[in-house]
């Protein structure tokens, strides 16, 4: 202390030489600006001295002051006017006024009056990571233990309002007469009032008895004793608060309610379950994992026991009345998993996809109308990998299906049918140039150095537990069956699973020859391809004269291939019409790129040549006592086409654009190019070995963007040929030939127009925002998942138009749909979303919803409303914005197909 006490003796004895008055505050001279007083008081080392500094002063003390500084010798105490600032090792703090005692080691930071008499420069302390701002604060810097007054302590995502706080040397704070809450405004809109507070920094906040103020009005929403975890890493375990709610089905529920555990930096698991007052329960173990840089991942396993009243379940009128949809007593599970690894060079992916379970469990269990509707689930876990320098890679993958399932009139639910792939293998080489292949001199550019070659193999073993029925159509089958068939999945009945699968090989060749340039402008491409696939079935029919029906039997063994051969012509013609420089129009430029290609394919249906079908008797006309023949495939249906086929190809392909000039009347200002019609495209085909028909029909297709804001998609179907009187079929007459001038007949054409009016898309030519409070949320159905006040409106129209030709007996048919969809801020605090949309053809509204957001600034509501179809139902939500306490909310919700 000697060393401190000789210090702060001779910094006085510098004062006085340049005050005469003892005691005199240090004062700026009027109009001047110079910098702030600053003074450093640590204790005085010897240089040849290395260890830590002894004394109450444990480093050095830096202070500064705007107005003025004033030392006490004799009482040890410097006092601080005017943005007075203290560091002192990791704490902070500023005031209007500080008072530094060295003889008590306190420092006490108070507000001072200006001359209106408003108290100004509030005392803000921080201490590493904490933050309190209060009236008066008094602080013990060697015991670290201080005394706050009318503080506004920050934990975590909260704040705590007290009249008294005390902290003592761990940093733990003790407050009296505490308001916490979440709300960063002065006077909060809501808090939670208690007696008493105790918070650990970066851990928790624990009260005794408290109770919920909303306006500052009382409300008897409270408990025994609080508990309100701040980890500083914003993960920790805990229990999850359930929500409460009611379901038509199920009754009054207790949803989501749990305990949350962090088990390490990489994995956290939700352990919740529900609850329900007519019976049944559900519990749901939900895993999250995650490694920087490797993967990521999530596994869901849930376990559902849905109770029915068999009353409800044997109502003859169930499917008219409001039990309609309801399933019978069951217990069902579901598994969801997925896994993204972060792609490397040289290393192999794994990847899984996999929902699978009980085929009623999402019927009863949906989160999204998407999952209720959704007819079959797919499931697949894949390893996939390039092999470095090569040209190879392969893959393998596990997949499996499933239908939805569903119920029939009496309410039994439907089998489930299951189908899996075990394995999926896939070999590939990428198209490779084989000069280079089986050549180390380098290509010279020789046309036959352009050849390249590719190939793909895969291999799969499907299996089933659907056993297909065993039928021609309607020609009699020895032992057939009619219908499709499946039984139940366990251990017994693998190896007829096993038998009930099929075995598979694809083999694909693709041979490029190369592209040529042929008479200066035109594109030759040549092209040749092979395929071949292996069976584990062939089939061979027998006609049994003593059943009067087909035998069917099954080989080992089948092997099907094709092959063909071909090569197009294509060229680019561009046109330009350009425009006076009067005009605001520059130019117009239209590209049109035809091409013409031919192909060739041999008959594969021809049974001498080729065997893939077999001609064979199966039945005996009555009449005539002759036999009757028909071909039949041998594979399945896996056969080519028969027919020979010599088909000449043609296409148009057109794109439109348009250059103006800038509105701006600089020099320097650029031309915009706009798109008339980005893309137009006329195609046909001729088939020249064929005897008949050789015309195929004449597809037209068409998109574009138009103003920035219209989005048009048009595509047509043209038919050449005439119709035969009764309009069941195409007779080999050319539409031109009829009476009249005729090139074609309209089958079906669609066109649909979308319409953006965000003028945020019209600005930058680009998709709008999603932005519709009526996102579906992946918890619940209702609650909006983000809104942006940002964006003051959004509108979407859609019109749709699609008609079918008719015949001269049935006339055509015309369907017509519009939609609706947009936001709407009504003000700075209020958005509105909707939907809707109207059939022209059935006169009635498809679907609509409405959708109401109020920010509340620490709270926020959200209404959502369905008035039609099978999700209609309605929700009230008011919850408090905080993820802290987002469990501290008020629900009231209703749907006409939640099970839940």
């Amino acid at each position: 202390m000697r060393y401190i006490l000789i210090f702060l003796l001779l910094v006085q004895l510098a004062v006085l030489s340049a005050q005469p008055v003892l005691g005199q505050r240090l004062r700026r001279a009027p109009g001047t600006a110079t910098p702030k007083d600053t003074v450093n008081i640590s204790p005085p080392q010897d240089s040849l001295v290395t260890t830590a500094p002894q004394g109450d002063i444990e480093t050095t003390i830096n202070y500064s002051a705007r107005d003025s500084i004033l030392f006490e010798v004799d009482r040890k105490v410097v006092h601080l006017y005017g943005d007075a600032k203290i560091d002192y090792g990791t704490m902070e703090l500023s005031a209007a006024y500080i008072q530094i005692d060295y003889d008590l080691n306190t420092l006490t930071a108070t507000t001072l009056a200006d001359s209106a008499g408003q108290e100004t420069g509030t005392p803000v302390f921080k201490d590493g990571a904490e933050s309190y701002a209060a009236k008066r604060i008094a602080y013990n810097y060697k015991t670290r233990r201080g005394r706050i007054s009318e503080v506004v302590t920050q934990q975590g995502e909260g704040y705590i309002h007290s009249e008294v706080v005390k902290k003592n040397e761990a940093n733990e704070i003790f407050g009296l007469h505490n308001k916490y809450t979440t709300c960063n405004l002065e006077h909060p809109h809501f808090y939670i009032s208690a007696g008493k507070i105790k918070a650990i920094p970066n851990d928790k906040i624990m009260s005794g008895p408290f109770n919920l103020v909303i306006a500052d009005i009382p409300t008897p929403l409270g408990f025994l004793f609080g508990l309100f975890p701040t980890p500083k890493n914003q993960r920790s375990s805990g229990v999850i608060v359930p929500t409460f709610g009611e379901s038509r089905a199920r009754g009054f529920y207790l949803s989501n309610g749990g305990y949350y555990l962090a088990l390490n930096d990489y994995i956290g698991t939700r352990i919740t379950g529900d609850i329900y007052s007519l019976g049944g329960y559900k519990v749901t173990v939900d895993n999250t994992y995650i490694k920087r840089y490797s993967y990521r991942g999530n596994l869901n396993i849930s376990y559902d026991y849905f109770k029915n009243d068999e009353a409800d379940v044997a109502d003859p009128n169930r499917s008219t009345n409001s039990l309609a949809g309801l399933p019978p007593t069951q217990r069902t599970a579901f598994i969801n998993w997925s896994h993204s690894p972060v792609q490397k060079p040289g290393r192999g992916r794994f990847s899984a996809n996999v929902r699978a379970g009980s085929s009623q469990h999402n019927r009863v269990n949906y989160n999204s109308p998407n999952e209720y509707l959704a007819p079959t689930f797919n499931s697949t876990i894949t390893y996939q990998k390039n092999i470095q320098n090569s040209p190879f890679s392969y893959t393998a993958t596990l997949s499996q299906g499933q239908n939805n399932g569903g119920f029939t009139e009496d309410g039994k639910p439907q089998p489930t049918i299951m189908r899996f792939t075990l394995p999926d293998l896939n070999f590939a080489m990428t198209q490779t140039s084989l000069y280079e292949l089986f050549s180390k001199e380098v290509p010279t550019g020789k046309w036959y150095e352009n050849f390249t070659f590719g190939y793909n193999v895969r291999v799969r073993n499907e299996v089933s537990n659907q056993v297909q029925a065993r039928r021609l159509g309607t020609i009699p089958v020895v032992n057939g069956t009619e219908t499709d068939t499946s039984f139940a999945l366990n251990l017994n009945n693998l190896d007829r699973l096993w038998r009930n699968g099929r075995k598979s090989a694809d083999h694909n060749f693709s041979i490029g020859l190369g592209n040529y340039k042929v008479f200066r402008f035109f594109n030759l491409t040549p092209n040749v391809n092979y395929r071949e696939s292996w069976f584990d079935n062939k089939l061979t029919y027998t006609y049994d004269e003593e059943q009067q029906a087909v035998r069917i039997d099954t080989a080992s063994f089948g092997r099907v291939y094709e092959y063909g051969a071909g090569a197009s012509l294509n060229t680019t013609v561009y046109g330009t019409v350009q425009f006076p420089k009067s005009k605001r129009v520059e130019a117009i430029r239209h590209t049109m790129i035809p091409s013409i290609s031919y192909g060739y394919r041999p008959n594969f249906g021809d049974e001498s040549r080729y065997g893939f079908t077999q001609t064979t008797q199966v039945a005996i006309d009555s009449l005539t006592n002759q036999p009757i023949f028909q071909t039949l495939p041998r594979f399945n249906g896996n056969v080519p086409s028969g027919g020979l086929a010599s088909n000449l190809s043609m296409q148009i392909n057109n794109r439109v654009e348009m250059k103006v000039r800038s509105r701006s009347d600089s020099t320097e200002a650029k031309s915009e190019k706009v798109s008339l019609i980005d893309n137009l495209n006329i195609g046909a085909s001729y088939n020249l070995a064929a005897d008949s028909l050789r015309l195929s029909n004449i597809n037209i297709s068409m998109n574009t963007r138009l103003f920035k804001v219209f989005d048009v998609n048009f595509t047509s179907t043209l038919d050449p040929y005439q119709l035969s009187p009764d309009g069941n079929r195409r007779i080999d007459r050319f539409m031109l030939e009829s009476p009249g001038f005729k090139l074609a007949r309209l089958t079906n054409a669609n066109l649909s127009v979308r319409a953006n009016f965000n003028p945020e898309a019209r600005s930058t030519n680009t998709p709008p925002p999603t932005n519709l409070p009526g996102m579906l949320n992946p918890n619940d159905q209702f609650l909006p998942d983000y809104v942006d006040f940002n964006i003051p409106w959004t509108l979407n129209l859609d019109y749709t138009i699609f008609y079918t030709g008719g015949t001269p007996l049935n006339p055509g048919t015309i369907t017509q749909n519009i939609g609706m969809q947009g936001t709407l801020n009504l003000t700075e605090k209020w958005k509105f979303g909707y939907m809707a949309g109207y059939d022209f053809t059935n006169q009635n509204i498809s679907n609509a919803s409405l959708d109401i957001y109020r920010d509340l600034h620490c709270w926020e509501m959200s209404i959502g409303w369905r008035p039609f179809g099978q999700m209609r139902g309605y929700n009230v939500t008011i919850n408090a914005r905080s993820a802290l306490l987002r469990d501290l909310r008020l629900t009231r919700n209703r749907s006409g197909m939640n099970f839940r």
